[in-house]
């Protein structure tokens, strides 16, 4: 491997007082009712609702206050998936972050990332609740509308992270138990709803939003707040995760509508520029939000000096699936040391290495072309399929076809839409979704393997791969005892 020029003297001195950094707590102070709320006018309900919402946004870096990496953020949990996944490797256990992710120990209902998951979801369930629970339809007021739009497609976004981790697929059991569906900041402790329950209220919360966002006169907005095309990409992913292959590939489609696909450059360039054209949400990192140390850059980049290139944790491609890659890809260039499978893709941006600054995608134009693609093969419209993977393979590989998707279909077909997602989304926190949709087996124990951590094969269904039911709450919510816990 490439050598990475890293002081580990100055690192641990710069971990030191990093880490001792006190951090802006986002979360809005106060409580006020929802009869008070009521009784405001319109002006001052815009000011206050927007205060909650930023607090939300804020969160999806990290509460920092609480405790490390388990609450570091939604990119933590992508972190994690990817390693469940086995698409990536660590290369040696270092001071141990993450460690327990990649052996697939970290669903334990007594460990703090199973908390933290739960913990900071429902968190910002709660706080979007406040604003939710005050307009019980969509407002008039175009400021308001706009922000019951996005409060309802974040509350959206909570369940379906919820949901993802703490069961099993819709597809594979919709009856099975799910999470409490909580829809008030004042609600009583709540049981189990089905998985069936919870994709309904995803689904509802997405329908508001986009009838809401269908006002011409809401504003545009950045791609650090969720607009209409985020909506329907988050509805995409809903829906291909439901079964609704129709829904996803027209969400899939809408979600991408006027949005264009980076260049090969541009994929090389470090994942670290906001102004991307592929990045339709994103979160920006300033000085009072930043991990420092904490941060997805530090983990995951192994060209900086922090967790990954100091300590030598590398976070690195599996050898089987770099194996897949055509050498005439850009992406073999991201993930190719000298013929090695590496990792190149993520570095943190050179002007914000002191302070870890880089900002983070979650959702990207390239996912909603896989998205499409996957449902309108399930559909059999395979030569739809074939010429949106088609397009993105051309933008990723020169404008050539090395893959010869043309030539592709059946079951084969499927399998490319898998390979494709698993290159381009990885380390975006989307591998593990991937393989139980695609009901795969994950192997990490073959001839030429490069994991540090050997596991014998195991199944998308495997019970460790879904968090168990915090042990916290078991003992705080009379709604939810033992003999409801995943087994």
């Amino acid at each position: 491997m490439k050598k990475i020029n890293a002081i580990i003297l100055i690192f641990s001195l710069l971990l030191v007082f990093g880490c001792s950094e006190d951090f802006l707590n986002l979360e809005p102070q106060g409580k006020v009712t929802p009869e008070q709320l009521a009784e405001l006018p319109e002006t001052k309900l815009v000011g206050v609702f927007q205060g909650k919402l930023n607090g939300v946004y804020g969160y999806l870096q990290g509460n920092t206050n609480i405790d490390r990496e388990p609450y570091t953020g939604v990119k933590s949990w992508d972190i994690i998936a990817d390693l469940y996944s086995s698409d990536m490797v660590m290369t040696r256990q270092g001071y141990a972050w993450y460690w327990t992710s990649y052996q697939i120990n970290e669903h334990v209902a007594t460990y703090r990332r199973t908390l933290g998951i739960w913990e900071t979801s429902y968190n910002q369930i709660y706080t979007l609740n406040g604003i939710l629970e005050t307009m019980t339809e969509i407002p008039e007021d175009v400021q308001l509308k706009s922000i019951y739009a996005q409060a309802a497609t974040l509350r959206a976004f909570y369940y379906f992270k919820l949901i993802s981790w703490y069961q099993h697929s819709y597809t594979d059991d919709m009856n099975a138990p799910g999470v409490p569906v909580i829809l008030s900041s004042n609600a009583q402790p709540t049981g189990r709803g089905t998985v069936k329950q919870v994709y309904d209220q995803i689904i509802a919360d997405l329908d508001a939003a986009t009838q809401a966002f269908a006002d011409p006169d809401i504003a545009a907005l950045s791609n650090t707040a969720v607009g209409p095309q985020v909506t329907a990409g988050l509805y995409a992913q809903v829906a291909v995760s439901m079964g609704d292959y129709a829904k996803a590939a027209q969400k899939a489609a809408d979600a991408r509508s006027g949005l264009s696909l980076m260049s090969t450059s541009q994929w090389l360039g470090g994942f670290h520029d906001i102004t991307n054209p592929e990045w339709m949400w994103a979160v920006a990192i300033n000085s009072e939000t930043t991990g420092y140390y904490d941060s997805f850059f530090s983990h995951v980049s192994n060209l900086d000096p922090g967790y990954a290139g100091a300590i030598q944790m590398y976070k690195i491609m599996d050898a089987a699936l770099f194996a897949k890659i055509d050498t005439t890809d850009c992406r073999y260039e991201a993930f190719s040391d000298g013929g090695e499978a590496f990792n190149f893709k993520f570095y943190n941006d050179p002007d914000y290495t002191a302070d870890w600054l880089s900002p983070y995608v979650l959702m990207r134009v390239a996912e909603m072309y896989l998205i499409e693609a996957e449902a309108k093969a399930r559909t059999g419209d395979e030569a739809g399929a074939k010429q949106i993977l088609g397009d993105l393979v051309k933008a990723r590989c020169y404008g050539s076809d090395p893959y010869n998707i043309s030539s592709l279909s059946g079951q084969n077909l499927l399998n490319m839409i898998y390979t494709q997602a698993r290159i381009e989304l990885w380390g975006e926190g989307k591998s593990l979704f991937y393989g139980k949709r695609f009901k795969t087996t994950f192997v990490r124990n073959y001839t030429g393997t490069n994991h540090a951590e050997i596991l014998d094969n195991y199944q998308y269904n495997d019970p460790k791969l879904i968090m168990l039911i915090p042990q916290d709450e078991i003992n705080n919510n009379p709604e939810i005892s033992e003999s409801d816990q995943n087994l």
